[in-house]
């Protein structure tokens, strides 16, 4: 299996940080990258086409039918240029997850830091972002950035695709982070996605700090990925048929 990038206008990310989420707990990594992309001045660059995503083709804003694929954007910020990749979903095959990972670990060759962002579910009263490292180096190199590194959590480990890719990245010669904000994790959690974006505007120097009304932001992308018509099943179950069967 292998993944093929399709770029738009430019070739590699080099240079910058490139931040990837994957739908997780709460949806907190992917929420988290559609608000740098909303704040942030954006151009989706690149879809990266994996086999191992399920085979659903769907319109995109023109209504131009697309094969499924994840999405990588460059963000213009106060620091210069940096990208985020929106993973579009990932196998339930452990094989296929290593394979995905392996595969934008090779399209994201050159990235000063391969961050990915997720949510840790924790009590609703626990409201922390922080960071786990992927090398010793990094730790080291982390504290001394002022950057808050979690030794002891996530302790039971994480799972997936995006897992898999920032702990591989140190082996492709790639400093790898997970940038985790806690959540209830039950549904989607605009506050959680609003503390990383934060931790990230600090770490990084985005300039997310010059652009107003991030609550209604956010409101507005959790609109916009929720269905706009609730369908009746219950209703429809118990009405009675105006017309008969001969």
């Amino acid at each position: 299996m292998s993944l093929n990038v399709v770029w738009f206008e430019e070739q590699g990310v080099a240079g910058g940080p490139c931040f990837v989420a994957f739908p997780g707990v709460g949806d907190i990594g992917v929420l988290t990258a559609e608000l740098l992309e909303q704040l942030l001045p954006s151009q989706t660059v690149a879809h990266v086409l994996d086999p191992s995503l399920p085979p659903l083709a769907q319109l995109d804003s023109d209504g131009v039918l697309k094969p499924p694929h994840h999405r990588l954007v460059r963000l213009e910020t106060a620091s210069g240029p940096a990208h985020v990749l929106i993973g579009g979903g990932q196998s339930s095959l452990p094989h296929l997850q290593h394979a995905t990972a392996v595969g934008l670990l090779d399209a994201l060759e050159g990235a000063s830091e391969v961050v990915g962002l997720a949510g840790f579910r924790a009590a609703a009263e626990d409201r922390r972002t922080f960071w786990v490292a992927t090398s010793t180096a990094d730790v080291a190199s982390f504290e001394a950035e002022g950057r808050t590194v979690s030794k002891t959590e996530p302790s039971a480990g994480c799972i997936g695709a995006l897992a898999l890719l920032v702990s591989t990245a140190p082996h492709y010669g790639l400093s790898g982070s997970l940038a985790v904000s806690t959540t209830v994790g039950e549904s989607k959690d605009p506050s959680a996605a609003q503390r990383l974006a934060t931790m990230l505007d600090e770490t990084f120097a985005l300039g997310l700090e010059a652009m107003p009304n991030v609550d209604e932001h956010l409101r507005s992308l959790l609109e916009a990925r929720a269905p706009r018509v609730v369908q009746d099943h219950i209703t429809e179950l118990m009405e009675q048929p105006d017309a008969f069967y001969a």
